[in-house]
């Protein structure tokens, strides 16, 4: 079934709203898991799963729009087209930031498990 460009565009623009808000959950679900000390690893990997879910279909739908149209058709949509564009800058940038938040939570997590095994020695 063929959609036509505009109808295209919008639903990367969606994917792309739902992933930033996934990615926000995600963040959220890390700073709550840093100060409750509960077990957090389910609804993580539920997300993640989420996640990984969504990033595929936005791929799909993009690799569909552009194999599909021509750049002409594509431009006709130019205010669509802005907004995948912003879109896409936001998503990089709460990426790189949920990224260096996991990593900051990795790091203390292997000090944490390093400072009790150093304990259990004595």
């Amino acid at each position: 079934m063929s959609t036509s460009v505009k109808e295209s565009l919008e639903q990367i623009n969606q994917v792309s709203r739902q992933l930033l808000s996934r990615i926000q959950d995600m963040q959220n679900i890390l700073q709550e898991s840093l100060q409750s000390k509960d077990d957090t690893s389910t609804i993580i990997q539920e997300t993640y799963n989420e996640l990984t879910r969504l990033i595929s279909i936005r791929q799909s739908l993009i690799t569909h729009l552009f194999e599909q149209n021509s750049t002409e058709e594509i431009k006709t949509q130019h205010l669509l087209i802005n907004e995948m564009k912003a879109l896409d800058t936001e998503l990089s940038i709460k990426y790189q930031t949920y990224k260096h938040a996991l990593a900051d939570q990795l790091i203390k997590f292997k000090k944490s498990k390093k400072a009790a095994k150093s304990y259990k020695q004595y």
